[in-house]
């Protein structure tokens, strides 16, 4: 199997009546998808898609929606997921990095698209060719998804995935989580655009799983599908775990369908985990990986969810290798702290159009984190706090740059600093940390409304504080640990 194309030609040739996808009540069997994503893949290179070329998607998840994510790589072009949840200004800094061909619209977000200065094509409108041969222009090295993820510099960085990083998500899947088999079902809740959503798609589908899509993350919902659809495994982040537990019918629901929920993105609290468990009574597997390296790299299986171990995240996952370095990337002693950095089948090919970022995200075959941590004797990695200056809310990536660059327009703001603070639901949430101009009566509420068309929600400050003076280096670095220290004062780490 060289490319995640030849994963759906293989079942359906082998299995070809098994269900594939289910998506609100409509059910395709493996040939039935191999056989629409060929006919899509031969009607885009009939309109002029060619190898290379960035197909941008736009939508909440469907079945339609992965089946295009196919039949782009199908004909050898780049499928180029757009976060939902971003703003018509945002989506328009990624179509344009991205140089997009074709944008691919729901209908919710057509508007959206346009406003970005970029009409979208519906997926009823797509070209298709129906009894077409299969274009089979999708190649091992060739990159078939580009994923964006925020940059530090506040711009978003493409990150080039090939099908040969995608058929290694799978084979590393399949050793972790064995519950994954042909003819079960699996939970595809995480939104498409992230890897936690397309990549898990993919590992469902290349085992022989039907994938059940839901449209988006509601809590209640999957408290309805997963004993609905007899769901076996599934992926979800642990805020998502946590609204589900605390609503009255997690304690009544039939779930003895599930052998295991995997779960990642942010770190879990003990009480979430325990009440999870007590709940959903399987198995639990937590991931921790980055969209660069194609989704995960440690996993921590369910015997060892116990003692300081459940503050791990696992080890390193099968076919990858993990170290802790110093600042001179040389390997530091059992214990000591240092930046996780990764080597392995997942390490994307770099990002777009970014030749300096990726040499310096990528050295010597190791991929750098960005995360601190530590590693014990046995291997188990324990993450403590982060390099990079991000904050992870929800499972989603946020950088204080791009948010801090935003409010610093405002006309009463002088000078702006953004971090992450401790949230029960959220894992973390976004406080600026705001000087005014002289004479200003900007208030927290004022600043949070007037960003509202600026900033997607869940990259929106959750609150705000004023101070006199943002303390920075004789550099000018804005000096967060210092700004963080109040809000994560008794933790045991500057995650949560």
């Amino acid at each position: 199997m060289r490319t995640l194309a030849d994963a759906l030609r293989w079942r359906a040739l082998r299995h070809p009546d098994l269900p594939a996808t289910w998506f609100q009540g409509r059910t395709r069997s493996f040939a039935e998808l191999n056989e629409s994503t060929t006919e899509l893949a031969a009607g885009l290179v009939g309109a002029g898609i060619k190898p290379g070329d960035h197909v941008c998607v736009l939508d909440k998840n469907s079945d339609l929606y992965y089946e295009l994510l196919i039949a782009v790589t199908k004909c050898g072009a780049i499928a180029t997921p757009i976060n939902w949840r971003l703003t018509p200004s945002e989506v328009a800094k990624v179509t344009t990095d991205a140089q997009c061909v074709l944008m691919v619209a729901g209908e919710e977000f057509t508007a959206v698209a346009a406003e970005a200065g970029f009409p979208a094509m519906s997926f009823a409108q797509l070209p298709r060719k129906p009894g077409a041969a299969d274009p089979r222009l999708d190649a091992e090295n060739r990159v078939a998804w580009q994923l964006y993820t925020s940059g530090t510099t506040g711009l978003p960085k493409g990150a080039m995935l090939t099908n040969l990083n995608l058929t290694g998500l799978l084979g590393l899947l399949l050793f972790e989580v064995p519950e994954l088999r042909q003819g079960g079902r699996g939970l595809v809740a995480m939104p498409l655009y992230h890897i936690g959503g397309c990549g898990w798609a993919a590992a469902v589908m290349a085992t022989g799983s039907c994938m059940v899509f839901t449209r988006e993350v509601i809590p209640q919902e999957l408290l309805q599908v997963i004993p609905e659809q007899r769901i076996e495994v599934a992926f979800l982040v642990p805020a998502v775990l946590l609204f589900m537990t605390q609503l009255p019918e997690s304690q009544t629901a039939d779930f003895s369908s599930l052998k295991n929920i995997l779960y990642g993105a942010s770190p879990i609290t003990p009480a979430v985990l325990n009440k999870s468990i007590e709940t959903f009574k399987c198995r639990f597997t937590q991931v921790y990986g980055l969209t660069e390296t194609t989704g995960a790299i440690t996993a921590l299986q369910f015997e060892d969810h116990q003692g300081d171990r459940l503050l791990s995240c696992g080890r390193a996952s099968f076919g990858g290798d993990l170290r802790i370095v110093d600042p001179e990337d040389r390997e530091v002693p059992r214990g000591e702290l240092g930046e996780i950095v990764y080597r392995g089948p997942g390490i994307m090919v770099g990002y777009w159009n970014r030749p300096q970022d990726t040499a310096a995200a990528v050295r010597d075959g190791w991929f750098h984190t960005g995360d601190a941590g530590t590693m014990d004797a046995a291997g188990f990695i324990y993450i403590k706090d982060r390099i990079k200056d991000m904050i992870v809310s929800g499972g989603e990536n946020i950088y204080p740059a791009e948010l801090e660059g935003v409010l610093a327009g405002h006309p009463a703001v002088a000078d702006v600093a953004v971090i992450g603070v401790p949230d029960d639901k959220w894992g973390e949430t976004v406080k600026a940390i705001v000087v005014k101009k002289p004479g200003s009566e900007l208030s927290e509420d004022e600043l949070i409304d007037w960003s509202r068309d600026k900033l997607a929600g869940f990259k929106r400050p959750r609150s705000v504080d004023f101070i006199d003076v943002i303390p920075r280096n004789p550099s000018g670095k804005i000096l967060k640990r210092q700004l963080r220290e109040p809000y994560w004062a008794g933790a045991a780490r500057q995650v949560n």
